[in-house]
Protein backbone atom coordinates (compact mmCIF):
# COMPACT_ATOMS: atom_id res chain seq x y z
CA UNK A 1 0.00 0.00 0.00
CA UNK A 2 1.28 3.19 -1.01
CA UNK A 3 0.68 6.05 1.57
CA UNK A 4 0.00 9.45 -0.03
CA UNK A 5 2.78 12.30 0.02
CA UNK A 6 2.18 14.78 2.95
CA UNK A 7 3.35 18.15 2.04
CA UNK A 8 5.67 19.41 4.78
CA UNK A 9 6.54 23.42 5.27
CA UNK A 10 9.80 23.97 6.48
CA UNK A 11 9.37 26.60 9.40
CA UNK A 12 11.86 29.45 10.37
CA UNK A 13 13.05 28.59 13.68
CA UNK A 14 12.93 31.25 16.40
CA UNK A 15 16.63 31.85 16.80
CA UNK A 16 16.87 32.56 13.50
CA UNK A 17 15.28 35.89 14.08
CA UNK A 18 17.69 38.57 14.73
CA UNK A 19 16.99 40.31 17.59
CA UNK A 20 17.36 43.82 17.31
CA UNK A 21 19.59 45.93 19.11
CA UNK A 22 17.81 48.96 19.62
CA UNK A 23 15.01 47.25 21.46
CA UNK A 24 17.58 45.12 23.75
CA UNK A 25 17.76 42.42 21.71
CA UNK A 26 14.11 41.48 21.11
CA UNK A 27 12.98 39.36 18.39
CA UNK A 28 11.75 41.40 16.09
CA UNK A 29 9.85 41.03 12.78
CA UNK A 30 9.88 43.71 10.53
CA UNK A 31 6.24 43.13 8.77
CA UNK A 32 6.23 46.98 7.31
CA UNK A 33 9.64 46.80 6.20
CA UNK A 34 10.81 43.72 5.23
CA UNK A 35 9.42 42.20 1.87
CA UNK A 36 10.70 38.62 3.13
CA UNK A 37 9.22 38.98 6.86
CA UNK A 38 5.95 39.52 5.60
CA UNK A 39 6.06 36.99 3.27
CA UNK A 40 6.82 34.45 5.30
CA UNK A 41 4.82 35.50 8.69
CA UNK A 42 1.51 35.57 5.68
CA UNK A 43 2.05 32.25 4.80
CA UNK A 44 2.58 31.03 8.37
CA UNK A 45 5.95 29.74 7.85
CA UNK A 46 7.54 31.25 11.54
CA UNK A 47 8.09 28.79 14.54
CA UNK A 48 6.39 30.92 16.79
CA UNK A 49 2.97 31.19 14.99
CA UNK A 50 2.72 27.14 15.79
CA UNK A 51 3.77 27.36 19.70
CA UNK A 52 0.20 28.80 20.66
CA UNK A 53 0.53 27.05 23.77
CA UNK A 54 3.60 29.36 24.76
CA UNK A 55 2.99 32.72 24.11
CA UNK A 56 -0.53 35.30 24.03
CA UNK A 57 -1.18 36.44 20.70
CA UNK A 58 -1.69 39.91 21.50
CA UNK A 59 -2.87 42.03 18.36
CA UNK A 60 -2.97 46.05 18.98
CA UNK A 61 0.18 46.71 21.25
CA UNK A 62 2.83 49.35 21.10
CA UNK A 63 6.58 48.52 21.56
CA UNK A 64 8.22 51.69 22.90
CA UNK A 65 11.10 52.89 24.12
CA UNK A 66 11.04 54.71 27.32
CA UNK A 67 13.00 57.21 29.14
CA UNK A 68 16.53 58.50 27.95
CA UNK A 69 19.04 56.73 25.99
CA UNK A 70 21.04 55.18 26.32
CA UNK A 71 18.97 53.42 29.78
CA UNK A 72 16.10 53.12 27.60
CA UNK A 73 13.54 50.97 29.24
CA UNK A 74 11.57 48.45 27.32
CA UNK A 75 7.75 48.94 27.61
CA UNK A 76 4.89 47.20 25.62
CA UNK A 77 0.87 48.96 25.78
CA UNK A 78 -1.75 46.36 25.75
CA UNK A 79 -5.75 46.96 25.98
CA UNK A 80 -7.15 43.80 26.79
CA UNK A 81 -10.38 42.31 27.33
CA UNK A 82 -11.24 41.98 31.52
CA UNK A 83 -10.37 38.07 30.59
CA UNK A 84 -7.30 38.71 28.69
CA UNK A 85 -6.25 40.92 31.76
CA UNK A 86 -6.77 38.01 34.04
CA UNK A 87 -5.08 35.20 31.52
CA UNK A 88 -2.15 37.56 30.55
CA UNK A 89 -1.12 38.60 33.49
CA UNK A 90 -1.97 35.58 36.21
CA UNK A 91 -0.37 37.30 38.82
CA UNK A 92 -3.41 38.08 41.27
CA UNK A 93 -1.37 39.90 44.06
CA UNK A 94 -4.00 39.36 46.94
CA UNK A 95 -3.00 35.78 46.14
CA UNK A 96 -0.20 34.79 44.72
CA UNK A 97 0.05 31.94 42.19
CA UNK A 98 2.70 29.13 43.35
CA UNK A 99 3.70 27.52 40.37
CA UNK A 100 6.62 29.39 38.60
CA UNK A 101 6.76 33.02 39.91
CA UNK A 102 9.41 31.74 42.20
CA UNK A 103 11.76 30.38 39.47
CA UNK A 104 11.62 33.73 37.59
CA UNK A 105 13.27 35.38 40.19
CA UNK A 106 9.70 36.85 41.17
CA UNK A 107 9.73 36.01 44.70
CA UNK A 108 12.01 38.19 46.41
CA UNK A 109 10.43 40.98 44.30
CA UNK A 110 6.92 40.15 45.64
CA UNK A 111 8.42 39.28 49.63
CA UNK A 112 10.33 43.10 49.32
CA UNK A 113 7.79 45.55 47.37
CA UNK A 114 4.28 43.35 47.65
CA UNK A 115 2.60 44.85 50.51
CA UNK A 116 -0.23 42.06 52.51
CA UNK A 117 -4.12 43.10 51.91
CA UNK A 118 -4.55 43.42 55.64
CA UNK A 119 -6.84 46.03 57.04
CA UNK A 120 -6.89 49.85 55.39
CA UNK A 121 -5.54 47.39 52.49
CA UNK A 122 -8.32 45.01 52.07
CA UNK A 123 -10.80 47.66 52.56
CA UNK A 124 -9.56 49.20 49.70
CA UNK A 125 -9.43 46.47 47.73
CA UNK A 126 -13.39 45.41 48.61
CA UNK A 127 -13.69 49.51 47.21
CA UNK A 128 -11.97 48.68 44.01
CA UNK A 129 -14.26 45.92 43.43
CA UNK A 130 -17.37 47.40 44.13
CA UNK A 131 -16.22 50.89 41.46
CA UNK A 132 -15.76 47.99 38.92
CA UNK A 133 -18.92 45.83 39.86
CA UNK A 134 -20.74 49.60 39.20
CA UNK A 135 -19.39 49.92 36.32
CA UNK A 136 -20.04 46.78 34.60
CA UNK A 137 -23.87 47.31 35.77
CA UNK A 138 -23.82 50.33 33.87
CA UNK A 139 -24.33 52.39 37.08
CA UNK A 140 -20.93 54.30 36.29
CA UNK A 141 -17.89 55.11 33.86
CA UNK A 142 -15.58 53.48 34.80
CA UNK A 143 -12.00 55.75 35.10
CA UNK A 144 -9.06 53.19 35.53
CA UNK A 145 -5.42 54.60 35.00
CA UNK A 146 -2.93 51.86 33.17
CA UNK A 147 -1.69 49.04 35.17
CA UNK A 148 1.88 49.01 35.14
CA UNK A 149 3.47 45.85 35.24
CA UNK A 150 7.00 43.79 34.79
CA UNK A 151 8.20 39.96 33.29
CA UNK A 152 11.19 38.70 34.07
CA UNK A 153 14.60 38.63 32.00
CA UNK A 154 14.04 35.03 32.37
CA UNK A 155 11.77 34.58 29.42
CA UNK A 156 12.16 37.37 27.68
CA UNK A 157 13.99 35.44 25.05
CA UNK A 158 10.78 33.90 24.38
CA UNK A 159 9.09 36.99 23.55
CA UNK A 160 8.68 38.54 20.15
CA UNK A 161 7.30 41.21 18.24
CA UNK A 162 5.52 41.71 14.66
CA UNK A 163 6.00 45.28 13.74
CA UNK A 164 3.01 46.19 11.54
CA UNK A 165 3.95 49.83 11.79
CA UNK A 166 7.23 51.33 11.99
CA UNK A 167 6.95 55.00 11.22
CA UNK A 168 7.69 55.99 14.76
CA UNK A 169 11.56 54.79 15.94
CA UNK A 170 10.70 54.83 19.38
CA UNK A 171 6.85 53.19 19.17
CA UNK A 172 6.22 50.28 17.24
CA UNK A 173 2.96 48.86 16.38
CA UNK A 174 1.74 45.63 16.31
CA UNK A 175 1.15 41.99 17.19
CA UNK A 176 3.34 40.99 20.87
CA UNK A 177 3.61 37.35 21.24
CA UNK A 178 4.24 37.25 24.95
CA UNK A 179 5.05 34.13 27.12
CA UNK A 180 2.49 32.40 29.20
CA UNK A 181 4.26 33.69 32.42
CA UNK A 182 3.56 35.65 35.45
CA UNK A 183 3.08 39.63 35.22
CA UNK A 184 4.00 41.36 38.40
CA UNK A 185 2.71 44.91 39.75
CA UNK A 186 5.12 47.63 39.80
CA UNK A 187 2.23 49.90 40.02
CA UNK A 188 -1.66 48.99 40.71
CA UNK A 189 -1.33 46.67 42.86
CA UNK A 190 -5.07 47.19 44.42
CA UNK A 191 -6.29 48.17 41.16
CA UNK A 192 -5.31 44.52 39.41
CA UNK A 193 -6.42 42.58 42.51
CA UNK A 194 -9.69 44.45 42.45
CA UNK A 195 -9.82 43.43 38.85
CA UNK A 196 -9.34 39.27 39.52
CA UNK A 197 -12.01 39.86 41.92
CA UNK A 198 -14.15 41.34 39.61
CA UNK A 199 -13.69 38.78 36.83
CA UNK A 200 -15.06 36.08 39.17
CA UNK A 201 -18.33 37.81 40.12
CA UNK A 202 -21.42 36.53 39.03
CA UNK A 203 -22.63 39.62 37.74
CA UNK A 204 -19.74 39.89 35.15
CA UNK A 205 -19.97 36.78 34.17
CA UNK A 206 -23.84 37.02 33.37
CA UNK A 207 -23.31 40.48 31.50
CA UNK A 208 -20.41 39.14 29.64
CA UNK A 209 -18.32 42.09 30.89
CA UNK A 210 -14.97 39.56 30.48
CA UNK A 211 -15.16 40.03 26.75
CA UNK A 212 -16.71 43.67 26.76
CA UNK A 213 -14.73 45.36 29.65
CA UNK A 214 -11.53 47.66 28.44
CA UNK A 215 -8.47 47.96 30.63
CA UNK A 216 -4.73 49.07 30.23
CA UNK A 217 -2.14 47.22 30.62
CA UNK A 218 1.77 48.19 30.26
CA UNK A 219 4.17 45.69 30.59
CA UNK A 220 7.90 46.70 31.03
CA UNK A 221 10.09 43.48 29.46
CA UNK A 222 13.53 42.35 30.41
CA UNK A 223 13.32 43.09 34.04
CA UNK A 224 15.82 41.22 36.75
CA UNK A 225 14.92 41.37 40.18
CA UNK A 226 16.97 44.48 40.72
CA UNK A 227 15.42 46.45 38.07
CA UNK A 228 12.24 45.73 39.50
CA UNK A 229 12.90 46.81 43.15
CA UNK A 230 14.73 50.04 41.19
CA UNK A 231 11.71 50.68 39.47
CA UNK A 232 9.37 50.30 42.89
CA UNK A 233 11.42 52.57 44.37
CA UNK A 234 12.07 55.24 41.93
CA UNK A 235 7.74 55.05 41.42
CA UNK A 236 7.37 55.41 45.25
CA UNK A 237 10.27 57.23 46.40
CA UNK A 238 9.22 60.93 45.78
CA UNK A 239 6.64 63.01 47.69
CA UNK A 240 4.74 59.52 48.62
CA UNK A 241 3.79 58.24 51.89
CA UNK A 242 5.22 54.69 51.28
CA UNK A 243 7.50 53.01 53.27
CA UNK A 244 10.44 54.98 53.33
CA UNK A 245 12.71 52.80 54.65
CA UNK A 246 11.82 49.65 51.45
CA UNK A 247 12.17 52.40 48.79
CA UNK A 248 16.04 53.11 50.48
CA UNK A 249 16.33 49.69 50.20
CA UNK A 250 15.04 49.01 46.53
CA UNK A 251 17.41 52.59 45.19
CA UNK A 252 20.10 51.32 44.30
CA UNK A 253 21.03 53.72 41.32
CA UNK A 254 20.12 57.37 42.77
CA UNK A 255 23.06 59.64 44.18
CA UNK A 256 22.00 59.83 48.07
CA UNK A 257 21.86 55.58 47.21
CA UNK A 258 25.42 55.62 46.24
CA UNK A 259 26.34 58.25 48.97
CA UNK A 260 25.34 55.99 52.08
CA UNK A 261 26.30 52.49 50.38
CA UNK A 262 29.85 54.31 49.92
CA UNK A 263 29.86 55.80 53.38
CA UNK A 264 29.10 52.78 55.32
CA UNK A 265 30.89 50.96 53.79
CA UNK A 266 33.31 48.83 56.46
CA UNK A 267 31.79 50.51 59.34
CA UNK A 268 29.80 49.67 62.14
CA UNK A 269 26.58 50.40 60.15
CA UNK A 270 27.25 48.33 57.46
CA UNK A 271 24.75 45.62 57.76
CA UNK A 272 23.13 46.82 60.52
CA UNK A 273 20.90 49.36 58.95
CA UNK A 274 16.63 48.12 59.53
CA UNK A 275 15.00 47.97 55.86
CA UNK A 276 11.65 47.79 57.16
CA UNK A 277 11.21 44.15 56.34
CA UNK A 278 13.64 43.19 59.06
CA UNK A 279 13.62 43.29 62.59
CA UNK A 280 13.77 47.00 63.20
CA UNK A 281 15.47 49.87 65.55
CA UNK A 282 13.19 49.80 68.30
CA UNK A 283 14.46 50.20 72.10
CA UNK A 284 15.03 46.13 72.65
CA UNK A 285 16.33 45.29 69.16
CA UNK A 286 19.79 45.56 69.28
CA UNK A 287 21.21 44.23 65.36
CA UNK A 288 20.44 47.61 63.85
CA UNK A 289 21.39 50.79 65.23
CA UNK A 290 19.61 52.83 62.80
CA UNK A 291 17.05 52.16 59.82
CA UNK A 292 17.72 53.53 56.28
CA UNK A 293 15.29 56.30 56.64
CA UNK A 294 16.98 57.54 59.60
CA UNK A 295 20.52 57.08 58.01
CA UNK A 296 19.74 59.10 54.77
CA UNK A 297 18.27 61.94 56.96
CA UNK A 298 21.43 62.05 59.38
CA UNK A 299 23.34 62.10 55.98
CA UNK A 300 21.41 65.01 54.79
CA UNK A 301 21.86 66.65 58.21
CA UNK A 302 25.75 66.18 57.72
CA UNK A 303 25.87 68.01 54.35
CA UNK A 304 23.51 70.54 54.61
CA UNK A 305 21.52 70.67 58.31
CA UNK A 306 18.53 69.02 56.61
CA UNK A 307 18.04 71.76 54.16
CA UNK A 308 18.42 70.14 50.87
CA UNK A 309 16.35 66.76 49.55
CA UNK A 310 17.35 63.66 48.68
CA UNK A 311 16.92 64.36 45.11
CA UNK A 312 19.03 67.41 45.02
CA UNK A 313 21.98 65.35 45.87
CA UNK A 314 23.41 64.62 42.30
CA UNK A 315 25.96 61.78 41.15
CA UNK A 316 28.54 64.54 40.55
CA UNK A 317 28.29 65.47 44.61
CA UNK A 318 29.22 62.62 45.88
CA UNK A 319 32.86 62.31 45.64
CA UNK A 320 33.55 65.90 47.42
CA UNK A 321 30.96 64.69 49.79
CA UNK A 322 31.72 61.51 50.71
CA UNK A 323 34.75 61.98 53.02
CA UNK A 324 32.45 64.36 55.50
CA UNK A 325 29.56 62.03 55.36
CA UNK A 326 32.73 58.77 56.23
CA UNK A 327 34.00 61.16 58.89
CA UNK A 328 31.09 61.55 60.59
CA UNK A 329 30.03 57.88 60.41
CA UNK A 330 33.94 56.61 61.86
CA UNK A 331 33.34 58.93 64.71
CA UNK A 332 30.60 57.78 65.84
CA UNK A 333 31.85 53.97 65.58
CA UNK A 334 34.94 55.13 67.59
CA UNK A 335 32.73 57.29 70.37
CA UNK A 336 29.69 54.41 70.85
CA UNK A 337 30.81 51.57 69.27
CA UNK A 338 31.66 49.32 71.93
CA UNK A 339 28.15 49.95 73.44
CA UNK A 340 26.06 48.70 70.18
CA UNK A 341 26.58 45.17 71.57
CA UNK A 342 24.73 42.68 69.62
CA UNK A 343 23.67 40.46 70.80
CA UNK A 344 22.84 42.01 74.62
CA UNK A 345 25.73 40.91 77.28
CA UNK A 346 24.21 39.00 79.90
CA UNK A 347 22.83 40.96 82.90
CA UNK A 348 22.79 44.17 81.00
CA UNK A 349 20.26 46.10 79.06
CA UNK A 350 19.53 46.72 74.98
CA UNK A 351 21.81 49.30 74.43
CA UNK A 352 19.08 51.65 73.96
CA UNK A 353 17.41 50.90 76.99
CA UNK A 354 20.14 52.48 78.55
CA UNK A 355 21.90 55.56 75.94
CA UNK A 356 20.79 58.26 74.75
CA UNK A 357 23.16 57.53 71.19
CA UNK A 358 21.19 54.61 70.50
CA UNK A 359 18.70 56.56 69.42
CA UNK A 360 17.31 58.78 65.93
CA UNK A 361 16.91 61.67 67.52
CA UNK A 362 19.97 62.14 68.68
CA UNK A 363 21.97 60.69 65.62
CA UNK A 364 20.77 63.24 63.82
CA UNK A 365 21.29 66.02 66.63
CA UNK A 366 24.97 64.65 66.01
CA UNK A 367 24.79 64.99 62.44
CA UNK A 368 23.73 68.61 62.89
CA UNK A 369 25.71 69.32 64.95
CA UNK A 370 28.56 67.38 62.86
CA UNK A 371 27.64 70.11 60.15
CA UNK A 372 28.30 73.30 62.42
CA UNK A 373 31.89 72.02 63.01
CA UNK A 374 32.92 71.29 59.73
CA UNK A 375 30.36 74.15 58.59
CA UNK A 376 33.56 75.88 56.99
CA UNK A 377 33.61 73.56 54.27
CA UNK A 378 30.40 71.61 54.27
CA UNK A 379 28.71 75.48 54.29
CA UNK A 380 29.88 76.29 50.45
CA UNK A 381 29.47 72.82 49.27
CA UNK A 382 25.91 72.92 50.61
CA UNK A 383 25.05 76.52 49.36
CA UNK A 384 26.15 75.24 46.04
CA UNK A 385 23.77 72.14 45.51
CA UNK A 386 20.90 73.30 43.07
CA UNK A 387 21.63 77.19 44.18
CA UNK A 388 21.57 78.53 40.88
CA UNK A 389 23.14 76.03 39.18
CA UNK A 390 21.01 73.99 36.33
CA UNK A 391 21.57 70.42 35.86
CA UNK A 392 20.31 70.92 32.46
CA UNK A 393 24.44 71.31 31.20
CA UNK A 394 25.32 69.51 28.27
CA UNK A 395 27.43 66.98 30.14
CA UNK A 396 27.90 65.89 34.05
CA UNK A 397 31.27 67.25 33.63
CA UNK A 398 29.95 70.95 32.61
CA UNK A 399 27.38 70.50 35.78
CA UNK A 400 30.13 69.52 37.95
CA UNK A 401 32.34 72.37 37.08
CA UNK A 402 29.64 74.63 37.81
CA UNK A 403 29.25 73.15 41.21
CA UNK A 404 32.72 73.36 41.83
CA UNK A 405 32.82 76.93 40.78
CA UNK A 406 29.69 77.77 43.01
CA UNK A 407 31.23 76.46 45.98
CA UNK A 408 34.34 77.62 45.64
CA UNK A 409 33.04 81.47 45.19
CA UNK A 410 30.38 80.84 48.18
CA UNK A 411 31.41 82.37 51.42
CA UNK A 412 32.55 80.17 53.82
CA UNK A 413 30.80 80.19 57.51
CA UNK A 414 33.16 81.05 60.61
CA UNK A 415 33.33 78.05 62.80
CA UNK A 416 32.89 78.14 67.20
CA UNK A 417 33.38 74.69 68.08
CA UNK A 418 36.15 72.64 65.99
CA UNK A 419 35.95 68.84 64.78
CA UNK A 420 38.61 68.41 67.94
CA UNK A 421 36.66 69.87 70.67
CA UNK A 422 33.49 68.69 69.29
CA UNK A 423 35.19 64.73 69.39
CA UNK A 424 36.15 65.67 72.86
CA UNK A 425 33.14 66.68 74.08
CA UNK A 426 31.12 63.78 72.78
CA UNK A 427 33.80 61.62 75.23
CA UNK A 428 33.23 63.99 78.04
CA UNK A 429 29.40 63.19 77.98
CA UNK A 430 27.60 61.18 80.18
CA UNK A 431 25.02 59.51 77.28
CA UNK A 432 22.94 57.29 79.99
CA UNK A 433 18.99 58.30 79.05
CA UNK A 434 18.17 58.44 82.65
CA UNK A 435 20.12 61.64 83.78
CA UNK A 436 18.77 64.02 85.12
CA UNK A 437 20.54 66.73 82.46
CA UNK A 438 18.69 64.18 79.74
CA UNK A 439 15.60 64.15 81.19
CA UNK A 440 15.51 67.88 81.21
CA UNK A 441 16.04 67.89 77.56
CA UNK A 442 13.96 65.10 76.28
CA UNK A 443 11.04 65.07 79.49
CA UNK A 444 9.73 61.54 80.71
CA UNK A 445 7.38 58.91 79.93
CA UNK A 446 3.92 59.03 81.98
CA UNK A 447 3.05 56.18 84.47
CA UNK A 448 -0.69 55.09 85.42
CA UNK A 449 -0.46 57.25 88.06
CA UNK A 450 0.14 60.21 86.27
CA UNK A 451 3.61 60.78 87.08
CA UNK A 452 7.29 60.01 85.98
CA UNK A 453 7.21 56.47 84.97
CA UNK A 454 10.17 54.39 86.38
CA UNK A 455 11.54 50.83 85.49
CA UNK A 456 14.33 48.92 87.64
CA UNK A 457 17.10 47.99 84.71
CA UNK A 458 19.88 45.49 85.24
CA UNK A 459 23.15 47.17 86.77
CA UNK A 460 24.90 43.96 88.30
CA UNK A 461 22.97 44.42 91.56
CA UNK A 462 21.14 41.57 92.88
CA UNK A 463 18.13 44.99 93.05
CA UNK A 464 19.04 46.47 89.63
CA UNK A 465 18.73 50.22 89.15
CA UNK A 466 15.02 52.13 89.45
CA UNK A 467 15.37 54.96 87.08
CA UNK A 468 12.69 57.54 85.15
CA UNK A 469 12.22 56.37 82.19
CA UNK A 470 13.04 58.97 79.46
CA UNK A 471 11.40 59.79 76.05
CA UNK A 472 12.95 59.28 72.72
CA UNK A 473 10.79 61.11 70.66
CA UNK A 474 11.98 61.82 67.14
CA UNK A 475 10.80 65.56 66.73
CA UNK A 476 12.35 68.50 64.93
CA UNK A 477 12.61 69.85 68.42
CA UNK A 478 13.97 67.61 70.39
CA UNK A 479 16.46 67.40 67.69
CA UNK A 480 17.23 70.44 67.48
CA UNK A 481 17.90 70.88 71.55
CA UNK A 482 20.28 67.77 71.68
CA UNK A 483 22.31 69.53 68.60
CA UNK A 484 22.18 72.87 70.40
CA UNK A 485 23.07 72.19 73.63
CA UNK A 486 26.39 69.95 72.84
CA UNK A 487 27.44 72.90 70.94
CA UNK A 488 26.68 75.29 73.81
CA UNK A 489 28.98 77.12 76.28
CA UNK A 490 26.89 75.18 78.66
CA UNK A 491 27.60 71.64 77.07
CA UNK A 492 29.28 70.94 80.67
CA UNK A 493 25.46 70.19 82.33
CA UNK A 494 26.17 67.08 80.19
CA UNK A 495 29.13 65.61 81.85
CA UNK A 496 26.91 64.96 85.47
CA UNK A 497 26.51 61.64 86.34
CA UNK A 498 22.98 62.66 88.36
CA UNK A 499 19.95 61.10 87.79
CA UNK A 500 16.49 61.95 87.82
CA UNK A 501 14.90 62.20 90.76
CA UNK A 502 12.31 59.84 91.40
CA UNK A 503 9.79 61.83 92.92
CA UNK A 504 6.34 62.39 91.72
Amino acid sequence: MNLPMIPQTKLVPNDKIVGDPSFHSLKIVRYQSDEDARSTYDANRYEFQHELAKRHIIPGAVLALKGAYPNYRLTAMLHPTLRQFIEIVRYDPSTPPVEDYEALGMKAAHDQTQQDFRGAKKENLNNFKQYNIEAIRGDRVAYLPPVSGWQSSEVFQDTIFVALDESNPLALYGILYLPKKPVMQSDGQTQTAALFQAAASGIAIKAGALDSFGTTLEIELNVTPLKAGQSFADRNGRGSKKNKNLVALMDNSSALARLRFQAIEGTIFEGRLADGRSVGASETATKNIVDLSTMDQMLLNVISRGTKKAEHIKHYHVEHLLPYCREFLILLEEQFGSYWQDPTPKDSEPYRRLYVHGWAFAQKALALAYHDVRRDVLGPLASAIGSGIKDEHATAAEAEAAYIKAAKESPAPQVHVNFGEFRDRLSGIDWLRYRKHWIDITGHKIGKDGGKKTRVIKDGSPEGRLIVEGKAENTAATIANVARKILSESWTDLTSTVDAPINR
